[in-house]
């Protein structure tokens, strides 16, 4: 498998994960800050709370 094929079967992964609704996916590639901040990338991040969010969300309100 070449780089090409790589990154499209990687492409298209993140894709359907988006799709699906389970995780919420941020991409950010360029930074448009002059301050120096770096572009984190792409993150996936699962969309369903956890236990502790549930209670600390529970606590505070």
């Amino acid at each position: 498998m070449n780089i090409k094929e790589k990154i499209t079967e990687t492409a298209e992964k993140v894709y359907d994960l988006a799709r699906e609704g389970k995780y919420d996916v941020k991409v950010n590639l360029f930074s448009k800050k002059k301050n120096g901040e770096k572009p984190t990338g792409i993150k996936v991040i699962s969309a369903r709370d956890t236990e502790h969010t549930k209670k600390w969300r529970a606590k505070n309100r």
